[in-house]
């Protein structure tokens, strides 16, 4: 039974990558229309590099069916996510595809075995909430240190948005258990599904759900704070409004990846996190461990 669920908890992570980025229009991302707001990316790009991770899932899964405490998971998870960054890099010789999801589903693999493991089936809130404690104390612990004293190296570019504006980022999403995706992207999805929308729709339904409250350090980067704090709300709120589910009209997407172009802004943390809501989603499928 165990190898059977790690099998079935790394197909559905596969299948929510690649679901993501065939998911279309997307405004700013690369999607099956076209690349968005990037130039060196493309979906072939991203479906070659979904395929090269993909083996490296069912070791993240098999972590939490094995039992592991949340405060050891962490070690395993890490050294397989290494290997997947290396494979990854390998497959689209150094461009990063896929290396925020490869810490976000890992977790949540992680979070779905632990709770088939200890409970005999998973919910999209446990998942979440059984993730979150693999990482829990990791913003203070990680991020904290930095305010005291700057490290003998480049700071990312998470490092330095958590010390000039307090943006935690994935690491704060996944210790706060995922909210832009368990209350926000996963209700939009499914509210949308049930009333009859097509799988595609439901999703940019959810992406633009997580867009209007996930802390994207992709768009702040690139487009700066102020940006994102003033303009990028309204453009998503405005959108979300004219797009409806369940008799889509592509035209306000498309011009909202108009607005996106002249600075190059690309919400990649919301499509990272519209993967994790496609795989939550699955775990409604009563995975019995």
């Amino acid at each position: 039974m165990k190898s059977r669920a790690a099998k079935l908890l790394a197909s559905a992570a596969h299948e929510a990558a690649v679901r993501e980025v065939l998911t279309t229009p997307k405004p700013g991302l690369v999607d099956a229309e076209g690349s968005g707001c990037h130039e060196d990316m493309d979906c072939a790009l991203f479906i070659k590099s979904a395929q090269a991770i993909a083996p490296f899932w069912e070791a993240q899964a098999r972590t939490g069916l094995n039992g592991t405490p949340p405060s050891e998971a962490m070690r395993e998870l890490r050294a397989a996510g290494a290997e997947m960054e290396r494979a990854m890099f390998a497959a689209t010789d150094g461009i990063n595809t896929h290396k925020g999801l490869i810490y976000l589903m890992s977790l949540l693999l992680y979070g779905a075995g632990y709770m088939l493991s200890t409970e005999g089936e998973a919910s999209a809130d446990g998942a979440a909430r059984a993730a979150s404690r693999a990482v829990s104390g990791a913003v203070a612990r990680e991020l904290g240190p930095l305010a005291a004293k700057s490290p003998d190296r480049p700071l990312s570019n998470g490092e330095r948005l958590f010390l000039e504006y307090g943006i935690t980022g994935v690491r704060g999403e996944a210790e706060r258990a995922f909210p832009s995706v368990v209350k926000d992207g996963l209700s939009a999805l499914r509210n949308a599904l049930d009333g009859g929308a097509a799988e595609n729709d439901a999703g940019l339904a959810a992406l633009l759900a997580i867009m209007a409250v996930c802390e994207d350090s992709n768009v702040i980067h690139r487009a700066g704070y102020g940006y994102w704090r003033d303009v990028y709300p309204r453009l998503v709120a405005d959108t979300a409004v004219k797009f409806d589910p369940q008799r889509p009209d592509y035209r306000p997407l498309y011009a909202l990846e108009a607005a996106f172009l002249p600075l190059r802004v690309s919400p990649g943390g919301a499509a990272d996190l519209l993967s994790c809501t496609y795989f939550l989603n699955f775990l409604q499928k009563d995975i019995i461990y």
